[in-house]
């Protein structure tokens, strides 16, 4: 799990830059999203980002997808 504090406006624009950057839509304070195999869940409350891998490929570690996800925020 990735806990990150981020004001709403840091929020909109990491969305923002996701969208742009690599294709991953977030619509509201929370949802899932999916890339390359990699779904995960995320939740946006009271200044705090946290995104929960749901489901992965085989091969890839969980910490390694925690730490791509980091590299894109």
């Amino acid at each position: 799990m990735i806990q990150i504090p981020v004001t709403p406006e840091e929020f909109k624009a990491k969305a923002a830059q996701l969208a742009e950057q690599q294709g991953i839509e977030i619509t509201g304070n929370q949802g899932t999203i999916e890339k390359m195999g990699v779904k995960a869940s995320y939740l946006y409350e009271d200044g705090l980002l946290t995104i929960t891998i749901l489901d992965k490929p085989f091969l890839l570690s969980e910490a390694m997808c925690e730490k791509q996800l980091r590299a894109w925020l």
